[in-house]
């Protein structure tokens, strides 16, 4: 059963915690005061600004700060600071079955990247939609990011949602892979850590969904090791459509153009497809809601939200 968060206005509390990768002090500063000037009042968890190795804290102080705050009734939405590693970390500790059990409310969870690990459990366990968004000191710390921060606070509010179908707009060149339209529920994330979730409680399962896939810093073998990976795990049965969005800092090697490459990959996959979309890891990227039914004409590169992520809407 699917169960959609409140919406977001003026004065509503906003968590930041750090599930994965650290952040610098002086980031979470700047980007806590971006968030305040904007109207919302802004909680760091406890060990937000903590760092051990290459995560921001243990794993008991990163579990800590997640569960603090979704189960916080005067926390509103949590937004992770950054991606980067540790997330997939944390998920066989955190308590879904009390969760269930005491239906704990749906709270609106914002990342992207690393945080993939994060909406697919959320998702698969309780029904959550999330949001596959900018994060604190990522991108919305950024001020050139005109269109990033405008659509994220675009996305926040009920007013947004108030006529459908609602467009997602995208500024990347799009090109067709496969022509068709298709609807269904909106699933996906960063394609490495989709593969990795392959073998766990948490593997993906994209049956009647339209699934978007992205990544960046990627060479064509790794890509292609990681979609097998999918193919042959099953997780595309019964998927609607494929959109394969932002993929930054891909070098093009000479076999092919990187949309090429990835035609290639999903050449047996007999679904609408289509490449270039910005969600992911670039320059300026978009707000797409997880677990909403969507359009997707691949023909066309269009998306559209047909369900608001919020309920009552």
């Amino acid at each position: 059963m699917i169960k959609k968060p409140k919406a977001l206005k003026k004065g509503d509390t906003i968590a930041i915690i750090s599930p994965a990768a650290p952040s610098s002090q002086a980031d979470l500063t700047k980007g806590i005061a971006w968030l305040e000037s904007c109207g919302y009042l802004v909680k760091a968890m406890p060990h937000a600004h903590e760092q051990f190795g290459y995560m921001a804290g243990t794993d008991h102080e990163r579990l800590a700060d997640l569960i603090h705050a979704l189960e916080d009734p005067c926390i509103d939405a949590v937004l992770c600071a950054r991606g980067g590693y540790g997330s997939g970390r944390l998920l066989p500790f955190l308590p879904w079955k009390r969760w269930k059990d005491e239906n704990l409310p749906c709270k609106l969870l914002m990342g992207f990247s690393d945080i993939t690990m994060l909406h697919t459990a959320f998702f698969q366990e309780l029904g959550w939609v999330t949001y596959y968004s900018p994060m604190l000191t990522s991108n919305l710390l950024d001020d050139s990011q005109d269109f990033t921060r405008r659509e994220w606070l675009r996305f926040l509010e009920a007013e947004t949602f108030s006529d459908f179908p609602v467009n997602v707009h995208n500024q990347d060149t799009y090109e067709c892979l496969h022509t068709g339209v298709s609807e269904g529920v909106s699933r996906g994330g960063n394609l490495s850590l989709l593969a990795a979730l392959c073998g766990t409680p948490w593997q993906p399962d994209f049956n009647g969904a339209v699934v978007f896939i992205e990544d960046w810093k990627e060479r064509y073998y790794t890509l292609d090791r990681q979609f097998t990976q999918l193919l042959q795990a099953g997780v595309f049965e019964g998927a609607k459509g494929l959109l394969f969005a932002d993929f930054s800092k891909i070098d093009e090697e000479a076999i092919r153009p990187l949309g090429k490459q990835l035609a290639w990959l999903c050449q047996h996959l007999d679904i609408p497809m289509g490449y270039g979309f910005s969600i992911g890891h670039g320059v300026q990227t978009a707000t797409l809601p997880l677990g909403v039914k969507i359009r997707f004409d691949a023909t066309a590169g269009n998306v559209s939200l047909l369900e608001s992520p919020f309920p009552f809407h």
